[in-house]
């Protein structure tokens, strides 16, 4: 007998979904085809533990998106970027991951923010406004309002699950002093938030105190004019800078790898930050002529939204034109005047491709996703999916489509599913059909929970690292790198 004859089973509401007008995807074949006893060996072996219990407020959960090359022999790491709560893909993971993933939301009901909690869940989607694109994994971000929704009944009240959609056409809901928890499009939120003159963020006139999604908070800092008093707020993950912006991921990381013994990954990532268009582009230029690959990478943007490569012998002009492709792109689908600056500047990696002559996948780019999450007072790590890209790796026809590796944007360009461009990394098969063994996913997975406690210790150590303020006394926000 169920406990709640009120609950349903996510089976049931992916399965449901398209009755609801909004398409669902399942992700259990990705789940049960992971290996339990692989996972089990890998997860205690990179078990990292947090400095101290502050940490746990710090964080929750981010999913490191790693390029495999091969050096010397051996396999190579290489960190595209580091995300955060905005994972989509959390039903990749077995049950044995979500849950501690969920228990921990349920922190922020307990936060000291306010007396009038209310804490906002973003997701990516609906970008573009000639063609928004709707998330169809929008029922993972319900799983975090329902575990952040419990936390408040265990702590003696409820709180109420609002639709953003439903608040921007009659806010009167918000009117109470009841904690609230609001899921909707990043886009849609942007559109509603203020900061009045003393820092308070509101939402529709009411103060938000918590936050979950990396990239959103940071879209938020770039969208409000005025600063946000941080102090006021509870941001998951805390993070967040490191999680939406590359350049700050690389920072950090360098200084990682520097410090600490790091089988596996390069001892330097060579990147600059730049805050024009003019100097973006001269910056392609200076690396060009060093006879590198440039990457450019925007701010605060998701599935590969305005990253450009240059790697062919081409002409000025053409630099020029993709930068401002970049640029307009960036501009229309964040809502940033001028582009997502700053960019990050980076160097193209030539990392392994599937080599499988026959397979559907032959000669397509890859990287494994490996998810850091928090389990009490323990950093663990998931080696969660191979992402593969949706189309060959000729670099002198193929555009980024054959170079970005994004699950959403293969399935916006083919109308695919996301499970026909991943594979479950804890598997045999995936293993031998990349060419990887479990020794080097183990590595990979040991660097990712070490690196995500080194951020976690800037967090509290050197704070405006990450644009954070050096104290809950100061006020305001300003990142940069």
């Amino acid at each position: 007998m169920n406990e709640n004859p009120f609950s349903l089973s996510m089976h049931t509401v992916i399965a449901a979904s398209p009755l609801l007008g909004h398409e669902l995807e399942d992700r259990a074949t990705i789940r049960s085809a992971q290996d339990p006893q692989m996972l089990d060996r890998i997860r205690c072996s990179c078990a990292t533990p947090l400095r101290s219990g502050s940490q746990q407020d710090l964080f929750s959960v981010a999913p490191l998106d790693l390029l495999v090359s091969s050096h010397k022999s051996e396999k190579q790491f290489h960190l595209l970027e580091l995300n955060g709560t905005g994972i989509g893909g959390l039903t990749n993971l077995t049950a044995d991951a979500l849950s501690p993933i969920l228990d921990g939301l349920r922190r922020l009901a307990t936060a000291p923010t306010s007396a009038t909690p209310l804490i906002l869940i973003a997701s990516s989607g609906k970008e573009s406004e000639q063609n928004p694109r709707l998330n169809r994994l929008l029922h993972e971000k319900l799983l975090y309002a329902d575990a952040i929704r419990h936390g408040f009944i265990e702590r003696g009240s409820d709180a109420s699950v609002f639709a953003m959609p439903t608040l921007a056409a009659d806010a009167s809901s918000l009117d109470n002093d009841a904690p609230a928890i609001v899921v909707g499009y990043i886009k849609d939120f942007l559109a509603h938030l203020r900061v009045d003159a003393d820092g308070t963020l509101l939402l529709l006139g009411r103060e938000v105190t918590g936050a979950v999604n990396d990239r959103f908070f940071l879209n938020v800092l770039d969208h409000c004019s005025g600063t946000i008093d941080l102090s006021r707020l509870a941001i998951m993950n805390r993070c967040f800078a490191a999680g939406a912006d590359k350049g700050i991921a690389y920072d950090l990381l360098n200084d990682f790898v520097q410090t600490h013994d790091v089988p596996g990954f390069p001892k330097r990532v060579d990147f600059e930050i730049c805050f024009s268009r003019d100097e973006l582009i001269q910056t392609v230029f200076d690396w060009r002529s060093w006879g590198l690959q440039p990457v450019i990478k925007p701010h605060g943007t998701g599935l590969g939204h305005g990253i450009e490569f240059f790697l062919k012998n081409e002409s000025d002009a053409s630099v020029i034109q993709k930068v401002t492709r970049s640029m307009k792109l960036t501009e229309e689908y964040y809502a940033v005047p001028g582009g997502a600056f700053p960019y990050t500047v980076c160097q193209y990696v030539d990392a392994d491709r599937v080599n499988r002559p026959g397979h559907r996948l032959h000669d397509h780019k890859y990287e494994i996703r490996v998810v850091v999450y928090r389990d009490e007072t323990l950093l663990r790590a998931y080696p969660s999916i191979v992402k593969v890209a949706c189309e060959p790796c000729h670099l002198a026809q193929n555009g980024p489509t054959g170079l970005i590796n994004n699950i959403t944007a293969s399935c916006v360009r083919t109308r695919a599913k996301g499970t026909d461009f991943m594979f479950p990394l804890a598997n045999r098969e995936t293993l031998d059909l990349f060419g990887l063994k479990e020794r080097d996913i183990a590595a990979a997975c040991r660097a990712a929970t070490g690196y995500v406690r080194f951020v976690l210790d800037q967090v509290e150590d050197s704070p405006e690292r990450l644009g954070l303020p050096s104290s809950n006394a100061e006020r305001g926000v300003t990142v940069a790198v």
